[in-house]
């Protein structure tokens, strides 16, 4: 099934490893909307920037559903949490307290823009955002939901090498914090682009097979988990097509896809097919835009 785009939000914010200072979201947020809600913190703040940008293209119906995503969730909140308890002996802040529930910045989010519709927090070890639009693609196959906004959020855990340590990553790769968001719909009218995300965990075979069929001048994006080898081996299998190189433009996180997806909708035209793998290699996902036909 193909799902259109109806609005995209885009927050992307590599950290300088030379000064590894986090910048104020507060003022941001409200030089944005006008508003800083509060008992916030910096991972809600993050949502918030993100999903009001997507909101500003296409203003969602109140019944619009939100499902929103992370790698890690609200990590440094747990940490204050933590400190707070077995480090200092004090009791836990009531807003880090509350703050702790996963869904607590979808709330926000939805309040901030007015949602009433269903409000759904989702995490997936290996393919948060996959999952999350596999599962928004499902809702409104069936139509049981109009619209749905989707949403993806990481934030940055300092110092950066104990970040890097935490998220499975090597030495010295750069990182960012995101918000990046998506509004889908079933209706095509005065959509940006067109979405579609395959159901199946392809093998190495398969997903060769597949790329051998793709029409030539599509663009190729490569999660950062595939190395430079392995790129090239399997761009091989796809004549005519060209790499996409979202990599200068970005810094690592785990919900990157999404913002790769909407990087590429916002600056380029044509079709782009994402691939990502499983860190033993075994099973690769793929999604696929289409902005040819809103040009």
């Amino acid at each position: 099934m193909t799902l259109y785009i109806h609005g995209l939000g885009l927050h992307h914010g590599p950290i300088d490893p030379e000064t590894p200072e986090l910048p104020d979201l507060k003022n941001k947020l409200k030089a944005l909307s006008g508003t800083s809600p509060r008992r916030t913190d910096r991972f809600i703040q993050l949502a918030i920037i993100g999903a009001h940008q997507a909101a500003a293209v296409s203003r969602p119906n109140p019944q619009t559903a939100l499902y929103m995503t992370s790698g890690q969730g609200n990590i440094m909140v747990f940490d204050r949490v933590v400190r707070q308890r077995h480090f200092t002996g004090n009791l836990t802040k009531p807003a880090d307290f509350i703050n702790l529930a996963g869904n607590t910045a979808a709330y926000y989010v939805a309040a901030h823009l007015g949602l009433e519709g269903r409000n759904l927090f989702l995490a997936h070890h290996h393919f948060p955002v996959q999952m999350t639009m596999l599962l928004a693609q499902n809702d409104l196959q069936r139509q049981t939901e109009e619209a749905i906004l989707i949403g993806a959020v990481d934030e940055v855990i300092l110092p950066l090498e104990l970040g890097r340590k935490f998220l499975g990553v090597e030495k010295g790769l750069p990182l960012a914090e995101g918000s990046n968001w998506m509004l889908v719909k079933s209706n095509a009218d005065g959509a940006l682009a067109g979405l579609e995300i395959k159901p199946e965990c392809f093998s190495e075979k398969a997903l060769k097979n597949f790329l051998s069929t793709l029409t030539p001048g599509t663009r190729l994006a490569f999660s950062r988990r595939f190395s430079a080898a392995e790129s090239r081996s399997l761009q091989k299998s796809a004549p005519g097509c060209e790499r996409y190189h979202y990599e200068a433009a970005s810094a690592y996180h785990e919900t990157l896809p999404l913002y790769v997806l909407n990087l590429f909708l916002s600056r380029e035209n044509g079709v782009l097919v994402h691939l990502d793998k499983s860190p033993d290699s075994c099973r690769y996902l793929i999604m696929c835009v289409d902005n040819q036909q809103s040009s």
